[in-house]
């Protein structure tokens, strides 16, 4: 378990690392373009809006491909495994219910019979 905890804590320390590498690497790129077309005089609202949709695309293609790497899980497939161990939860109990019963039943309340 040791072993394990230490995986996770890892892998989300290098998807923390890849996010401010991904983030630094998305200002420094903003910051080009925006020096770049204030060079050429071309820094109209309609170029900013293309800049920055193209950069938040970019942005976006970064964190998909670190949560992927990371890998979460979505809350649809955490309330899933969640309603699979209710399920197991009650049929184990039922059985358990089920067990003792026999056992009282078979020999007169007295455990371990002759066999």
């Amino acid at each position: 378990m040791t072993d394990e905890k230490k995986g996770a804590r890892a892998r989300v320390s290098d998807g923390i690392k890849q996010g401010i590498g991904v983030l630094s690497a998305f200002k420094d790129a903003l910051e080009e373009t925006i020096q770049e077309a204030r060079e050429r005089g071309d820094l109209s609202s309609d170029r900013a809006k293309v800049v920055m949709k193209n950069a938040l695309e970019r942005a976006q293609e970064a964190a998909e491909g670190a949560r992927e790497r990371l890998d979460f899980v979505t809350q649809k497939e955490l309330d899933g495994l969640k309603d699979a161990v209710d399920t197991l939860r009650d049929r184990v109990a039922a059985l358990e219910t089920r067990l003792r019963s026999q056992d009282s039943g078979d020999d007169g309340g007295a455990s371990g019979g002759d066999g």
